[in-house]
C-alpha cells in the first residue's frame, strides 16, 4: 500500500489523523424527504430499491451494492432541506432499467443519452426534487 500524496500526509499530520489505520468500507447517501412513507413507496415500488432496515422515520435501502438512507421530517438526526440531494449510481446498463421504471411512473428528469464524458446516463427525481443519476460507461469511450 503506497503512502498518500504529500498534501494528504501533511493534512493528516497536522490534524493527527491516523491515515494508515482506517480502511473505509462503504458509504450511504442520506436523502432528506418531506413525506417519509411516500418516499419509501417511491424508492421501493417505483425505483426498485429493497428495504434493508426501517426505523420510525428513517430507512436504509439497497439495490445490489448501492446503499441509500431516507430521512423523514420527524427523524431526530441532522436536518437538511428536502430536495437537495443529487448523486450518481454507477450501473452495468441503464436502458432496460429506464424502460422498467418509466412504465412504473418514475419522475424522469433527463432521458437516457450518450454523454461527452463517456457515460450513458439518465436522471430521475423523487417527489421532493432529490435527483438520482443512473449511468453506465460507454464501452468504446476513450
Amino acid at each position: 500500500m503506497g503512502l498518500p500524496n504529500p498534501f494528504t500526509r501533511r493534512v493528516c499530520q497536522v490534524y493527527a489523523i491516523p491515515f494508515l489505520t482506517m480502511k473505509t468500507l462503504s458509504t450511504a447517501v442520506v436523502i432528506h424527504v418531506s413525506d417519509f412513507e411516500r418516499a419509501l413507496n417511491y424508492y421501493t415500488n417505483i425505483l426498485g430499491f429493497t428495504e434493508d432496515f426501517k426505523l420510525a422515520d428513517y430507512a436504509g435501502l439497497i439495490m445490489d451494492n448501492v446503499s441509500i438512507h431516507l430521512s423523514g421530517p420527524t427523524n431526530p438526526g441532522i436536518k437538511k432541506t428536502p430536495g437537495n440531494a443529487h448523486f450518481c449510481v454507477d450501473c452495468d446498463e441503464v436502458d432496460a432499467y429506464f424502460d422498467a421504471i418509466s412504465k412504473k411512473g418514475a419522475l424522469i428528469a433527463v432521458r437516457p443519452a450518450d454523454r461527452f464524458y463517456g457515460i450513458r446516463d439518465f436522471a430521475v427525481n423523487d417527489q421532493d426534487g432529490n435527483t438520482l443519476v443512473f449511468g453506465s460507461a460507454i464501452a468504446d469511450a476513450r
